[in-house]
């Protein structure tokens, strides 16, 4: 699987950078201030594509400014990866491409 080079978060184009030094145990995370998303290298591309979308959520709720929940993984997590399994399981992202 190929991940986007970036992704626009409320008109923010956040860069998306594969990468080997992650904090043990992560597989992505954002530098909001910089606007970089970086996923771990070596996971499976399921992997890849969930902690992609679990660290857009947390981005886009830094951007709209609930940063205070943002770092709470046991919000974001879970919504990421239903909102993965629902993009994926029912081919939404299509709709954007008729």
């Amino acid at each position: 699987m190929n991940l986007p080079a970036h992704v626009k978060i409320n008109g923010i184009k956040y860069a998306v950078v594969l990468t080997e030094k992650i904090n043990e145990g992560a597989w992505g995370y954002a530098d909001y201030y910089n606007s970089v998303i970086y996923i771990r290298q070596g996971i499976s591309s399921q992997k890849q594509r969930q902690a992609l979308i679990d660290v857009v959520v947390q981005a886009m709720m830094f951007e709209a400014n609930l940063d205070d929940h943002c770092i709470d993984n046991s919000i974001v997590v879970p919504l990421g990866d239903m909102l993965d399994n629902v993009l994926a399981d029912n081919k939404l992202e299509e709709m954007y491409y008729r």
